[in-house]
């Protein structure tokens, strides 16, 4: 019986957990929300035909949602849209180049370490050789990965 009585609290607690979902869905395919964007603000606008295409907000209209892409105008129709996300923040790409360079100065100098014999010529030089291609490495890592690291929020579904 206490099973019983728990398991229906439990589906209850998360039906009405889900509600606050299900509600925030509607508003998001209200098309005033992409109306209200500003001019050059960064749009991502995913197609239904799986096409994804970023962008700066020029105009949206009743029907048409008008981007500029690579200094060149992009109309897209409302029909074909899916979804759209509005991308805000700037990418921190020095910082997380930092990140990627002392973590791979530090995996690196690991392995110059590992692979380091007293025995061995010229060992000793597996360690900072390590350490510069983990630099290099980590920061190119580091740097691409902090390119796309920018907020999105989802403004419209369709």
């Amino acid at each position: 019986m206490k099973i019983k009585i728990f398991t229906l609290l439990l589906a209850a607690a998360i039906l009405v957990s889900q509600t606050p979902l299900v509600m925030a869905q509607g508003s998001l395919q209200q098309w005033s929300a992409v109306q209200a964007v500003g001019v050059d603000e960064r749009l991502v606008i995913k197609q239904k035909d799986g096409k994804t295409i970023e962008g700066k907000m020029i105009e949206a209209s009743e029907t048409n949602l008008t981007v500029s892409r690579d200094n060149k105008v992009v109309n897209v129709s409302r029909d074909s849209i899916r979804q759209i996300h509005h991308s805000t923040g700037k990418a921190a790409k020095g910082k997380w180049a930092l990140i990627g360079a002392g973590i791979g100065a530090g995996v690196g100098g690991a392995l110059g370490y590992a692979k380091y014999s007293p025995d061995s010529d010229d060992s000793e030089l597996f360690i900072p050789v390590g350490i510069m291609f983990g630099v290099a490495g980590g920061a190119v890592g580091g740097l691409l990965f902090g390119a796309s690291k920018r907020h999105r929020t989802l403004i419209f579904q369709q």
